[in-house]
């Protein structure tokens, strides 16, 4: 495939995001794990995410997200640190 036909890393990085993030939840799981699910995204769409790990824990779904951003620390309901090797909560 030419140059002019691949998609750009962070495009296909985000779209690979935003798939898993879907297929996780288009079965309802009983337990979502996700490993920094907003890392790629831009803000519009990280705040999409973190409505649709929302709308999953309200239906019942546990969702245990690991993440460095703010954003979703803030829309967690429990956030537990680990800061130099200890863990806060």
């Amino acid at each position: 495939m030419g140059q002019s036909r691949r998609l750009p890393r962070p495009a296909l990085r985000r779209g690979l995001a935003r798939a898993g993030l879907a297929i996780a939840l288009a079965n309802a799981p009983a337990l979502v794990l996700a490993d920094e699910p907003t890392g790629e995204l831009d803000s519009v769409t990280e705040t999409r995410v973190l409505e649709l790990r929302s709308a999953a824990a309200a239906r019942g779904t546990a969702v245990l997200v690991a993440s460095h951003s703010p954003a979703v620390a803030a829309a967690a309901t429990r956030v537990i640190r680990l800061t130099d090797g200890r863990i806060s909560a």
